[in-house]
Order: structure tokens, then C-alpha cells, then sequence
């Protein structure tokens, strides 16, 4: 009879360590999800970007060092009223596209990091021409120098 006593308290002990094990990993798991870097949503579709994006003429430009650029750019706003926005102020942005090209040099507008600058620089820009809505992404889709 002690003998079962024993194995009963055993498999007690046994089955509330093994709850508490679980329980402690179940908390785990639902703090370390809360604690994880939020990623980024996903990429909006080819379709949703079509209803959020607007797209510049070709602008030829002089550059500060005597050169010439040729450039032309789609600009992601955060949703269609962004969209419409931008779409009104289209003569403002190309006027900050020039001002800001005519102070470049050929030699900042090279490679990646060159292009990722100025994309950069635009959308801050912009930005602060906003109030319907914001610039998520500047995107450099034709780009000539000479």
C-alpha cells in the first residue's frame, strides 16, 4: 500500500512539473511574440499600387556641374486621397525635383546609393507639401545623364 502512495504522489509530482513546463512555454511563446520586431506589412499588389501611385513627365534638367540629367519618377502616396492630393500638387513636386537636381553634381547621382539619396531627399520633400496624406515610396523609373 506504501508503495502506491508513493508512485501516486510521484506521478503527481510528475504531471505538475510537466503542467507548469507547458504552461511557462506557452507564456513564452506569447511573450516573445508581443517583444518581436514588428515586421513591415506586406507590399501592396500591382493593382493597389496602380490606385496610389502617380507618375512625373520627363523632366531634363541642367545639373550644377554643366551637365544634363533626364529623369522621370512614380510616387507612392499611403492611399487614394494621398493619391488626388499629389496628383493636384504634381507642378509643385516637379518644381522641387528641378530645384533639387540643378544643386547636384553627376557624381551624387551615381549608383545605387546616389539614386536611394535622391529618392530619399524627394520624399522628404514632398512630404512636407502633404495634408491629405503621405509619400511612402519614391521610385527613379527613367534616369539619363550626360
Amino acid at each position: 500500500m506504501e508503495n502506491e502512495v508513493k508512485k501516486s504522489a510521484k506521478n503527481r509530482a510528475i504531471l505538475i512539473v510537466f503542467s507548469v513546463l507547458v504552461v511557462c512555454g506557452i507564456a513564452a511563446y506569447f511573450v516573445i511574440k508581443e517583444l518581436a520586431p514588428k515586421t513591415a506589412a506586406a507590399e501592396p499588389t500591382a493593382e493597389e499600387l496602380e490606385k496610389i501611385t502617380v507618375e512625373t513627365e520627363e523632366i531634363t534638367t541642367n545639373l550644377a556641374d554643366r551637365s544634363f540629367i533626364k529623369i522621370k519618377f512614380k510616387i507612392q502616396a499611403d492611399g487614394e486621397d494621398g493619391k488626388a492630393e499629389l496628383e493636384k500638387r504634381l507642378f509643385q513636386v516637379n518644381n522641387i525635383i528641378i530645384y533639387e537636381l540643378s544643386g547636384m553634381k553627376t557624381g551624387d547621382l551615381q549608383g545605387q546609393k546616389g539614386i536611394r539619396h535622391l529618392e530619399d531627399l524627394l520624399k522628404g520633400r514632398i512630404n512636407k507639401l502633404m495634408q491629405e496624406g503621405i509619400i511612402k515610396k519614391v521610385y527613379t523609373t527613367e534616369k539619363i545623364i550626360q
